[in-house]
């Protein structure tokens, strides 16, 4: 008869060993590894500019032409998906976003006067003698 526990494995690893190399599993993709593949593919990194020009020339097209864009499977992941966001219900909120980001939001201000008049911010300190020789 077994002992208690020794069926349900308890107290022993439940890590899977397919993604533990220690264990002779596939050894996990690490980021710099997939840059360097995609860099070997000769996949290049976007530049911030890149992206806020590729965005600002988005919200200048027609729908028609949005829509062949979305439908083109050659086209990178962020046109193709940002095409069919604007396309979608919330194509507003989305090009808002990408406007917000490409030439900054708009400036918002606050008036701290009371009756036109600016605040004043001065403080007074005054110490009092509380002692019995003080007058």
């Amino acid at each position: 008869m077994a002992k208690i526990g020794e069926d349900l494995n308890i107290g022993k690893s439940t890590r899977f060993p397919h993604n533990d190399p220690t264990k002779g599993g596939r050894p996990r993709k690490l980021i710099g590894t997939v840059n360097k593949e995609l860099e070997e593919k000769g996949v290049l990194e976007a530049s911030k500019a890149e992206i806020l020009s590729c965005y600002l020339r988005l919200v200048n097209l027609s729908i028609e032409e949005l829509e062949t864009i979305e439908a083109d499977n050659t086209q990178p992941a962020l046109i193709r998906i940002v095409s069919k966001n604007i396309l979608s219900g919330k194509g507003f909120e989305i090009i808002e976003k990408m406007l917000d980001r490409g030439i900054g939001k708009a400036e918002q201000s606050v008036d701290h006067t009371t009756g036109g008049e600016k605040l004043i911010n001065k403080m007074e300190v005054i110490f009092k003698d509380f002692s019995e020789d003080a007058e």
